[in-house]
């Protein structure tokens, strides 16, 4: 579930003509730094199975400026990783010298593995899922400035591929997944029952995406996917921007709830 019900201008609930409002949520941005470990990888000529595998899952922790995010997902979910190194060991010499091929894999098993564990995530403790939303909140202000074009299709539910030379995207991207991934872990730990959030709740979200200037007919088309969908990029993204903004603007007491509905999977 996504913005099912969203707010306008005035606070109140607004209504998309289907009953749901287009998801902004459900996206997994990547960059090509995340997955540069998996692009150095060696031919294993002369190299036992095991010295192998261990080459390669060296190669991905050492990512430029994403160790953190590799590490958290090897020490949370140390099967999962496994099997990404074992989809790498599975190309042959030629493929692993390609670096979109390697690339593509780890991509593919990156939305495979956010999907899955997208249910957990938004099970996490307050704590931990106050964090996330912070983050997914950093990475559309670091889309706005570096790319309105990707802030928009990020806000219409859209995948977003960076470069090297997109590196505070890059960042912000590889912090918002290792909060996603430590939020996952947390709530298969520690799960918390989040109640659906009430009318009080989204009436304080949508004063607080008001309260960021944004334009109010921008703020009204949150209520229709056909508004949104017409809106030129430039205004999607700043209602991607308000959105989040207004949600990290919350009291701690409410936000996590709203941003457990929000980042719910579909």
């Amino acid at each position: 579930m996504a913005l099912a019900q969203v707010c306008d201008i005035d606070g109140a609930m607004g209504r998309s003509s289907n009953g749901t409002a287009r998801d902004i949520t459900r996206h997994f941005a990547l960059s090509a730094t995340a997955l540069a470990g998996a692009c150095a990888l060696i031919s294993g000529c002369g190299l036992t199975p095991e010295q192998e595998a261990d080459a390669i899952e060296q190669g991905i922790l050492s990512s430029p400026g994403s160790e953190d995010l590799w590490a958290t997902i090897e020490t949370h979910y140390p099967d999962d990783f496994a099997d990404l190194v074992g989809r790498l060991r599975a190309l042959d010499n030629q493929e692993r010298a390609d670096a979109a091929s390697t690339e593509a894999v780890a991509a593919e098993w990156l939305r495979e593995f956010f999907a899955r564990i997208g249910t957990d995530a938004v099970k996490a403790p307050p704590k931990a899922m106050l964090v996330w939303s912070a983050t997914e909140g950093e990475l559309y202000s670091a889309l706005q400035r570096a790319s309105q074009d990707q802030c928009a299709a990020m806000t219409m539910g859209e995948w977003v591929y960076v470069d090297d030379k997109q590196g505070a995207v890059a960042a912000a991207i590889t912090r918002r997944n290792a909060a996603m991934v430590r939020a996952a872990a947390a709530g298969r730990d520690t799960p918390e029952a989040y109640a659906a959030p009430d009318e009080a709740d989204f009436e304080q979200l949508g004063k607080a995406i008001s309260a960021t200037g944004i334009a109010p007919d921008l703020q009204a088309a949150l209520g229709s996917d056909a508004a949104m969908e017409a809106l030129p990029p430039e205004d999607q993204c700043k209602v991607g921007v308000a959105v989040y903004t207004g949600l990290t603007a919350l009291p701690d007491e409410v936000e996590p709830r709203v941003a457990a509905y929000m980042l719910s999977p579909l």
